[in-house]
């Protein structure tokens, strides 16, 4: 009815690798180069939704979720 539960899931792991990445290959440094590739204007909406739900993850804010999202858990 309102979509696949498949693609939230595919959402989620791809957050969770960037954050692996990121950490992985900047260290401490990682938020602030998340940030800055959030930034880039010339992202496409899933790119940039992936890298702000990364930016929020590695700054240690919970994590961002729809009403229906919240009511079906």
């Amino acid at each position: 009815m309102f979509g696949s539960l498949r693609g939230s899931e595919d959402f989620h792991r791809e957050v969770v690798v960037e954050v692996q990445y990121l950490t992985k290959l900047h260290g401490d440094d990682a938020l602030r180069i998340a940030r800055e590739k959030a930034d880039r204007p010339d992202l496409r909406t899933q790119r940039r939704k992936v890298l702000e739900a990364a930016v929020r993850k590695l700054a240690g804010q919970p994590e961002k979720r729809s009403l229906l999202g919240r009511w079906f858990d």
